[in-house]
């Protein structure tokens, strides 16, 4: 009896280019997740940034009313920050982390709350992303309610 020992395949393993088509996707698939998580996690920086900014002025108002005593909020476009002071003591120094202070139109990046918690003006801060996404704290004259919107305020 013969046994023809060429007909018998044996697979010893993937080929080359077998290894070359899976790691080509494998990594496709990880570049495409990772650009989708950095987004989402600027999403969620800009919207922490936005709820923490929204908060500060609210506390603002309230403390001087509490206190009768005068808040100051400066702006620094250029430095992502922005500063709390109660008279001219320094409360609070905040740095925006991965997020653009872009824009204000408060008189000289500053608004002050009175003792009564009536601010100096209403305004309207831009913060982006390095994306691009915008969000726009909001606060009204006289009231200083605060709201956070995906669009610019109407007057501007």
């Amino acid at each position: 009896m013969k046994y023809c020992y060429n007909s018998i395949k044996r697979s010893n393993g993937f080929t080359l280019i077998e290894l070359m088509v899976v790691i080509g996707i494998i990594s496709i698939l990880l570049v495409v997740s990772f650009k989708g998580l950095l987004n989402m996690k600027q999403n969620m920086d800009l919207n922490r940034v936005a709820h923490q900014l929204e908060a500060t002025l609210k506390n603002c108002q309230s403390k001087a009313m509490y206190t009768g005593s005068y808040y100051k909020m400066d702006f620094y476009t250029s430095l992502n920050r922005y500063r709390v002071f109660c008279k001219t003591d320094l409360v609070q120094d905040i740095q925006l982390e991965n997020i653009n202070l872009h824009y204000t139109n408060f008189t000289n990046h500053k608004v002050y709350f009175y003792k009564t918690g009536v601010p100096s003006m209403g305004g309207t801060v831009t913060l982006k992303t390095k994306n691009g996404k915008t969000l726009y704290v909001i606060m009204t004259p006289v009231t200083a309610r605060t709201r956070i919107s995906r669009t610019p305020p109407e007057n501007w």
